[in-house]
Parts: C-alpha cells; sequence; structure tokens
C-alpha cells in the first residue's frame, strides 16, 4: 500500500490527544484575523493619498494589529512550549519534519514582524499610541533615521516572504484535507 492510501484508510474521529486544544485553537485563529487585518489596513493605505485621515486610520489599524498580534504570538509560544502539540498525523517522516519546519517559520515571522515594525515606528520618532484611549507604548529605541530605514526596509521584505509562507502553510492545510484525507486540518478546529 502506498503511503498516501494508507493516510486516506485513516478513522476521521479524532480523539482529544491527536487534536490541538481549545487555548491553542482560538490563539491561532486570532492571530490569524489580525495577521489579514494587518496586511488588509497596510494594502488599504496605499489607496489614499498621503496625509490624509482615512490613511492615517489605515496606518493605525495595521499598528495596532501587528502589536495585538505579538501580544498573542508570546502566549501562544508559551503554550505550545509548555504544552506542546497533538502527535504529527502518520505519513512520510519528511512530510512530518516539513510541518513541524514550517510551524517555527510561522512563530518567528509573528514574532519579529511586530517587533520590527514597532522598531521602524519607534526609529522614526513615533510611539505606538491610541491617545484617545491614553494608551501609549514605551519606544524601545532612540530616534534614529538611518535604522527606521534599514528596519522598515527588512519589515517589508519580511512582510513580502510572510505572505510565501503564510500561503504554503494554507495550500499544505488544503493539501492533507483534500489530497491526502488526513486529520491535518480538523486537529485545528473546535
Amino acid at each position: 500500500m502506498n503511503p498516501i492510501t494508507e493516510i486516506r484508510a485513516l478513522p476521521q474521529v479524532l480523539s482529544p490527544s491527536r487534536r490541538y486544544d481549545r487555548l491553542a485553537v482560538c490563539l491561532h485563529w486570532a492571530v490569524f484575523l489580525l495577521v489579514a487585518l494587518a496586511y488588509a489596513a497596510i494594502e488599504l493605505k496605499g489607496s489614499f493619498a498621503k496625509g490624509t485621515p482615512p490613511r492615517a486610520l489605515a496606518m493605525t489599524v495595521h499598528e495596532w494589529a501587528g502589536a495585538l498580534v505579538l501580544v498573542l504570538a508570546v502566549p501562544r509560544l508559551l503554550w505550545r512550549l509548555v504544552r506542546g502539540a497533538p502527535a504529527p498525523e502518520p505519513g512520510p517522516r519528511w512530510m512530518q519534519r516539513a510541518g513541524e519546519a514550517m510551524h517555527w517559520v510561522l512563530y518567528l515571522f509573528i514574532l519579529a514582524q511586530p517587533l520590527l515594525g514597532l522598531l521602524a515606528l519607534n526609529a522614526g520618532g513615533h510611539l505606538l499610541a491610541l491617545p484617545s484611549l491614553g494608551i501609549e507604548v514605551p519606544a524601545l529605541v532612540a530616534a534614529d533615521p538611518a535604522l527606521k530605514d534599514t528596519v522598515k526596509d527588512i519589515h517589508e521584505t519580511l512582510g513580502t516572504a510572510f505572505y510565501l509562507v503564510i500561503g504554503l502553510h494554507a495550500m499544505a492545510s488544503l493539501f492533507h484535507h483534500y489530497m491526502l484525507g488526513d486529520n491535518s486540518l480538523r486537529r485545528m478546529w473546535r
């Protein structure tokens, strides 16, 4: 029997030990929504003229969505380290290792991207703030135009690369679900 046939022959009912727990599922989808919001806001920002209120609002949404990604990424990563993940779905070892590597790359992105964005903002002489609510995040670095340009370039380059990583993650999930018929995607739903 070939590996794909073996995977398709697996039972579709998942025991709790084969699923991600509720907190992991909630954090996963909350981070997904915030990342999607950050990307949508930054793409929308380009539709508005510089100096206009809609452009400023889009940038504020991008910044705060990114900050909230970081706020959720830390407990998400800690939960993963403490709780672990369900055992991988049966299949070729290379596929299991690729899946594990992809998850760690995603964690790296959801930690690095918001930090780089915050550093670029601070190096540009700005704070992450919502003055109307009296919220202001202290600066991580002092204003430094050269640092701002460097960090902003890295943030934007990684942001473009993150599209690819997210796309690969989504495609792998769909491939497992529809082509292999395994439970990889079902493990992340409650």
